[in-house]
């Protein structure tokens, strides 16, 4: 019986596809954890990357398990296949303990049309990689730069897709735009290092007394996070519309005031929030304040 079966025990390309399958779950739920970030830095991959290398974001601990498994089957001797299977574990516990970024957290993931194009590409590219990988049988090393690959691969497909998106962009952008010039409602522009979202929150309310009045939900505060709220819910009898604006580098307020030119603009505060972007107190205050 143990004859029978020893071929396909030491068979790198059944042990190579098992470690993909076990993979692809593993994948998944990373894919949408890293695309959480890669959300709040606008899809921006210079900034992304900046995140990732600034934090030395890496997978750790799946990947020193699996080098160590690695090591130990240097040592201890057995079928590949038995080591593909400690991998797929690795992978699939790693897998069910990952948290899942469109339900927790203050700043939930929102699956966008925008971020399920982009997660589809990142994660047919990472696994075409995995298949290339199937032909060269099971390697550790092969496994590790895997799970290493899956924020790069957002980027890559970032840029795929930009060509296309800018064109989707322009046009949402163009869209709101007119909209608001012709509903024509009083725009209160809400910025600062923090207390954006409480603030408008309270100026929401406290207009609804006036009339009626439009806010920008949860912590919606980019281009085009503003630009979809207009376009699918600000209607003729909204009164005012109040935009919360978020910062992420110099001109970041002006493209957002280009969009949504505010008749009233509130600096919640100065503050030093996201140094890694801004550098000192002074950028922070000529970003706020344009």
């Amino acid at each position: 019986m143990l004859e029978t079966l020893a071929p396909a025990l030491n068979s790198p390309y059944l042990a190579a596809a098992l470690v993909l399958v076990a993979f692809i779950p593993f994948a998944w739920k990373r894919f949408l954890t890293y695309l959480h970030i890669f959300q709040q830095e606008e899809y921006d991959g210079r900034r992304f990357l900046h995140w990732l290398f600034y934090n030395v974001v890496v997978d750790t601990k799946a990947s020193l398990a699996i080098v160590l498994l690695s090591v130990m089957a240097k040592l201890y001797p057995s079928p590949v296949t038995v080591l593909a299977l400690f991998i797929a574990v690795i992978l699939l516990v790693v897998a069910r303990r990952e948290r899942d970024p469109r339900q927790t957290g203050k700043k939930k993931l929102a699956m966008t049309q925008r971020a399920t194009r982009i997660l589809r590409v990142a994660f047919a590219l990472v696994l075409v990689i995995g298949l290339v990988g199937v032909g060269f049988g099971v390697a550790p090393v092969w496994v590790v730069l895997l799970l290493q690959s899956i924020p790069f691969a957002l980027v890559a497909a970032v840029m795929i897709l930009q060509p296309g998106e800018n064109r989707i962009q322009l046009r949402f952008w163009n869209e709101a735009h007119e909209k608001l010039k012709r509903l024509s409602p009083v725009i209160v522009g809400v910025t600062g290092s923090y207390g954006k979202t409480s603030t408008k929150h309270i100026l929401g309310h406290l207009l609804e007394s006036a009339g009626s009045a439009l806010i920008t939900p949860g912590s919606v505060n980019t281009p085009m996070g503003i630009a979809r709220i207009v376009r699918e819910r600000l209607e003729p009898y909204h009164r005012h519309f109040v935009v919360e604006m978020g910062a992420y580098g110099p001109g970041s307020i002006e493209r957002l005031c280009r969009l949504a030119p505010p008749d009233i603009a509130v600096v919640t505060a100065v503050g030093a929030a996201h140094y890694e972007r801004f550098k000192s107190l002074d950028t922070v205050a000529k970003t706020k304040f344009e």
